[in-house]
């Protein structure tokens, strides 16, 4: 059963709550497209190129000085980039969807955020395409010693199929297809996954289209162990055509058109609500550190409590244009792309809203494993932590883990690094590598600086 609530009772923020836009130094050939948290205080923009031809670009931007730009720009750069993510091992680089006309680029894109900027192309079919990623995490390993594997999921339409790319440190393997028997055009895929840890049901949007003919509209879901997909009607009919889907820890959300609507599915249950949003159409959406959903539209940014209790609001954007990306940067903020204006916005959501109260969640220690280490060894998995918000786990929360201490290191030499929750809300920090020195090594963990890390001792002691 599902309630039709109409919009005519929605709330609508000023443009004086403090949103601000940043041109992207894009000029008239690059759009903006999606938007994802990256180490250091970056974060990482695709975009689509307009011209018929020529190279690609992404752009980094630091949240701190949006001014400063580090634009990746060259021949050997997609020339249209989708949805992007930061590399789930820690590794100074990102992953980004390609869907690109045939014959051009490898749909999965890796690329470094060093120098240069090189890119790692893996390759598909020929003429495949990648309309989006997300990524899945898997728990290994028993209760005491737990271990994580991650995988790069992506919609495939032109050969319909949902790809699994495991990622490792020495590299990629290969990808696992999970072909979706339904004659729909995919678009977008989540996951979500039961308290082990390690059972996954799969979800992706597909759409009609003309070329190719395909003619079904529809939530498309693969439940654990079954081989096939089921097809989930919209509660606007077998007409309304989904877009992006995103699982928390107990709904699936989805934005549509015809009607233009955000739907909240329900997992336990399979009941829907959802929210008219009239003539704006939705984008992409994403979870906040309060616990809410916030969704990019053609006519700004609508936020929506977790449970869709309440109508929503939305804001408008200061300049017009359009929302499409949207993410929680690693400074709690919200940040979306504008592809008419060419900008990247922000919306404060660290700081107190007009003096109210900040309802940030917290950041809470799961388990941690070994307390003593001794100098030159290491530990694969020291902490694990979740982001709870509304007593529910967050997925897709940037949380920020640190090492405090005079020779201890994460594996890549650093003490800082930024890990997105996965989609039961945890982060597992990377692996630690002890140094020569005696000493206390402190690691904590949580949203920027806007909340109290927890933290654990890690005791470095002589070989």
């Amino acid at each position: 059963m599902s309630s039709r609530i109409n919009q005519k009772n929605r709330t609508e923020r000023a443009v004086t709550d403090g949103i601000q836009e940043f041109p992207l130094g894009l000029g008239t050939t690059f759009a903006p497209h999606s938007v994802c948290a990256g180490n250091h205080g970056k974060l990482w923009v695709t975009t689509t190129n307009t011209a018929t031809t020529g190279s690609g670009c992404v752009v980094g931007v630091k949240t701190l000085r949006p001014g400063e730009l580090s634009p990746a720009n060259h021949s050997h750069m997609p020339r249209l980039s989708a949805g992007i993510m930061k590399d789930p091992l820690g590794a100074a680089k990102v992953w980004f969807a390609a869907p690109a006309p045939p014959q051009q680029q490898d749909p999965i894109v890796s690329m470094l955020t060093t120098a240069g900027y090189p890119v790692t192309f893996y390759p598909l079919e020929p003429d495949a395409k990648a309309e989006s990623i997300a990524l899945e995490t898997t728990k290994k390993g028993g209760s005491g010693e737990p271990t994580y594997e991650y995988s790069l999921l992506f919609a495939e339409p032109v050969h319909k199929y949902v790809g699994v790319l495991p990622i490792t440190q020495s590299g990629a393997g290969q990808v696992e297809k999970m072909v979706v028997e339904h004659n729909t055009w995919l678009w977008d895929v989540a996951v979500s996954t039961e308290a082990d840890g390690k059972t996954h049901t799969y979800w992706v949007t597909g759409q009609a289209n003309t070329t190719p003919a395909r003619t079904d509209n529809g939530l498309y879901k693969r439940g654990p162990g079954e081989r096939t997909w089921e097809r989930i009607i919209l509660p606007g009919g077998a007409t309304q055509k989904p877009f992006y889907v995103k699982a928390d820890t107990e709904a699936v959300w989805v934005t549509a058109t015809n009607p233009n609507q955000v739907i909240r599915i329900n997992l336990a249950t399979g009941r829907s609500k959802e929210r008219n949003l009239g003539t704006a159409v939705p984008q992409q959406l994403t979870f906040t550190p309060e616990g809410e959903v916030w969704v990019a539209s053609s006519e700004g940014i609508h936020v929506f409590d977790g449970q869709m209790e309440e109508e929503g609001t939305i804001i408008r954007l200061p300049s017009g244009g359009k929302a499409k990306g949207i993410c929680v940067g690693s400074d709690g903020n919200i940040w979306y792309t504008n592809p008419d204006k060419k900008t990247l916005g922000r919306y404060p959501t660290a700081i107190a809203r007009l003096g109210a109260p900040t309802r940030l969640g917290r950041t809470q220690v799961v388990s941690h494993t070994e307390t003593v280490l001794h100098s030159k060894e290491h530990v694969d998995a020291p902490l694990v932590a979740e982001y709870v918000a509304g007593g529910r786990p967050i997925p897709g929360i940037p949380l920020t883990c640190r090492i405090e201490a005079e020779g201890a290191t994460f594996e890549d030499n650093t003490r800082e690094r930024v890990i997105l929750t996965d989609q039961r809300g945890r982060v597992c920090l990377p692996p630690v590598y002890a140094g020569e020195f005696e000493e206390e090594a402190l690691l904590s963990v949580g949203l920027g600086d806007t909340e109290p890390h927890v933290a654990t001792t890690l005791h470095v002691r002589p070989a």
